[in-house]
Order: C-alpha cells, then sequence, then structure tokens
C-alpha cells in the first residue's frame, strides 16, 4: 500500500465504542433537558464551543500552511482537512443550541432587560434575533470558505494543476483575516454575553488560543492513532514533532493572553470587570482556575521543551490529553459560574454531551478521511514534507 492509495479502516470494536459513546451523549442530553435544563444546557454549550473550536482550529492550520508556503505539514494535510470537515456538524450543533437560548442568556428575557439599565444600553447587540443571524452568518463564513480550500485540495489529486494550491494561497489569506474576527465576535456572543455586565477586549485572543491549541493537540493524537495502525511511513516522528513545536509556542501564547486578561483587570480594578474574576477566584472554582493554568501551560511547557519528547509517541499523546483535557476546563470555567455559583458540580450531565460529541467528531473524522488519499499526492510541496526531505531541517 503506498501513500497515494491509503485509506482508512475503522475497526469494529472502534467504531461500536464511537457509537456507543454518541448514544450514550444524546441519552443524557435527551434525559437533561426533562430533569435538569439549566445544567444541560451549558454543557451543550461547552460540548457544541469545543467542536466548533476543533473544526476551526483545523482550518487555521491548513490556511497558515497555505499562506507561508509551509511544505513541512504537506503530508499530514488530510488530518485537519478531516477536522475542519466537522464545521458542518457544528453548524447543526448551532441551530439546536438556539432552543436553550433563553435558559443560558439573561439578556434574551425582556422583563430582565427591562429592569436593567447595562442591558438596555446593549439591547442593540445582545436581542435574539441579531444574535441568531450573527451566528448563522458565522457558520456561513466558516463552512463556505472551508468547503472551497478543501474542494481545491481534493481536485488537485485528480488533475495535478497548480491552480489549485495557488487559489488556496489567496482563499486561505482571506480565510485567516475573516475568521480571526469572526471568532473574536463568536466568542463574545456565545460566552462572553453570559456575563453581559463584562466585557474584556483580550478575551476573544484568548479563545483563538485555546482553540488552535486543542486543535494541535487534536492533530498530534490523529497523527499518533494513525501511526499506531500502519502508517507511520506517511506520518513520522519529524511531523509529529513539529506539530509539538508549534504546541510548545500556542500553550505559552495561552497563558500570555491568559495572564494579560488577568492582570489587567486586576490592575484597573473597575467592578463591571473585577465580577468576572471575583466569581472564578473564590470558593471551589480558584482551584479549578490554578489547575487551568497547569493543564493548559504548566504541564505542556516542561514536557514539550525537550526535542526526544516531541517525537515519542506515547509522550505526545499523553500531553496532547492533558491539553485536550484543560480546554475542556477553561470553557468549564468560563460557562459553568454563572450556573452553579461560588462551588462548581461535576455529574452526568458534564459527561454526556462533552462524551458524545468527542464521539462525534471521531467518527467523522475517520469518515472523511476514508474518502480520500492519506496525503495530497499531487501537491507541489509533497516533497518538502517526505521523511527523506524532512529528516534533514527538524532539529528543534
Amino acid at each position: 500500500m503506498t501513500h497515494s492509495t491509503a485509506s482508512i479502516k475503522m475497526p469494529r470494536s472502534v467504531k461500536q465504542l464511537l457509537f456507543g459513546c454518541m448514544i450514550f451523549g444524546l441519552a443524557i442530553f435527551l434525559l437533561g433537558l426533562f430533569i435538569a435544563p439549566k445544567r444541560i444546557w451549558p454543557n451543550f454549550l461547552i460540548a457544541e464551543y469545543y467542536l466548533i473550536g476543533l473544526g476551526l482550529g483545523a482550518t487555521f492550520f491548513i490556511a497558515i500552511q497555505y499562506t507561508s508556503n509551509g511544505g513541512w505539514a504537506t503530508a499530514i494535510r488530510r488530518i485537519p482537512e478531516a477536522m475542519s470537515s466537522t464545521l458542518t456538524l457544528a453548524g447543526v450543533g448551532i441551530l439546536i443550541l438556539f432552543f436553550g437560548i433563553h435558559t443560558l442568556y439573561e439578556w434574551s428575557h425582556e422583563a430582565v432587560v427591562a429592569q436593567d439599565a447595562i442591558l438596555l444600553e446593549k439591547r442593540v447587540w445582545l436581542n435574539e434575533p441579531f444574535f441568531i443571524a450573527r451566528l448563522v452568518g458565522y457558520f456561513v463564513i466558516w463552512i463556505g470558505l472551508s468547503k472551497v480550500i478543501l474542494k481545491n485540495s481534493y481536485q488537485q489529486d485528480d488533475d495535478a494543476d497548480i491552480k489549485y494550491t495557488r487559489r488556496n494561497v489567496r482563499n486561505s489569506a482571506i480565510f485567516i483575516l475573516i475568521g480571526a474576527y469572526t471568532v473574536c465576535l463568536a466568542s463574545f456572543d456565545l460566552l462572553m454575553s453570559l456575563q453581559p455586565h463584562w466585557y474584556s477586549t483580550i478575551f476573544g485572543f484568548l479563545n483563538i488560543a485555546g482553540i488552535f491549541l486543542s486543535s494541535l493537540a487534536m492533530i498530534a493524537i490523529l497523527i499518533i492513532l494513525l501511526r499506531k495502525i500502519g502508517y507511520e511511513h506517511i506520518f513520522t516522528a519529524d511531523h509529529l514533532q513539529t506539530v509539538g513545536n508549534m504546541m510548545l509556542a500556542f500553550c505559552v501564547f495561552w497563558v500570555y493572553m491568559w495572564v494579560s486578561q488577568h492582570m489587567l483587570i486586576w490592575y484597573s480594578n473597575l467592578p463591571e470587570e473585577t465580577s468576572y474574576y471575583i466569581f472564578r477566584h473564590f470558593g471551589g472554582w480558584g482551584t479549578l482556575s490554578l489547575l487551568n493554568v497547569v493543564l493548559n501551560w504548566l504541564i505542556p511547557f516542561f514536557v514539550l521543551m525537550p526535542r526526544f519528547c516531541k517525537r515519542h509517541d506515547k509522550t505526545m499523546l499523553q500531553v496532547s490529553i492533558v491539553i485536550l483535557v484543560g480546554h475542556w476546563l477553561d470553557l468549564y470555567i468560563m460557562v459553568m459560574p454563572t450556573v452553579y455559583g461560588a462551588y462548581p458540580m461535576f455529574h452526568i450531565w458534564e459527561i454526556g454531551p462533552i462524551v458524545g460529541m468527542l464521539a462525534l467528531f471521531f467518527w467523522a473524522v475517520f469518515q472523511r478521511l476514508k474518502k480520500h488519499n492519506l496525503t495530497p499526492v499531487n501537491d507541489p510541496y509533497l516533497v518538502e514534507s517526505l521523511p527523506q526531505h524532512m529528516s534533514k531541517h527538524v532539529t528543534m
């Protein structure tokens, strides 16, 4: 089997596990709608935002490689392309989320807005029709641009025309600019507006950092899984190491954004800003906030410093899982203090939505990998990504 004809065959046991997890997640969600709607909707929001982030982060990864002429990632590009395709599923998820608007967002209640001077000022932006229209618009942009990029990549497999690479350089530049802006706006709408009196100009950049870091971790996990089932001749330790280098860089960027937001709010000491951290620094949330930094920065930073750790499958798998758990915790801390108050709670309502959503994600990714060559065989940069070329350049 060559890289040009390789395709994924998902073991039966894996299929059963994924379908079992999806059914479990769906059952918990449906049960929660009747038993604990005020808990299930925030957890569905976390799971939905997690799925959005994995798809968007993968698309950003592809776009960065095109715009920077980064040939090293060409051989592994089908992995983030498969991840990017899950944005369509996330689009379905956001339609479901619209049914929980009144449970999630206090600004969606006219009676509450009428008695709140700040919400009255913000209702031009924070109103239900415009909120829905914006989110639909974001997804039209994200899915539309990602599908164009993926279509060009797949068509190049058929006719080997370099015009598709040139088109994707242009499309990727457009996606990076518009995508970054709309991701910031989406984070304001979906997450920041849960506490509508609070605001932070750094919040969008912090979310971009978390989204991209978690996507890199997922790319690393998928590389390792594919290496384990016999594709180590395509996905090499050099590829894994370079992804690890990016993970190291973005865990630093994440903590830089986290500290920047925290420091500016602490220093200014304005009540409308400090309310966010008052929730998250006391009671049980303070411990979780500290753990958040440990999982998203401290552990990845020191583990990924040595070169050999980034080339070792088991170590990279472990640190990637730590980052993915850390990203879920980061979102949990953003969302749940407005639901639980002073003390966090963990129950089946927290587990079901994220387990089901991740199972759906993995199923969709492997379904997409089955449909196309595992490498973009006619991409002009593929030679730069082959093992004999990569080993000469990857030294960090």
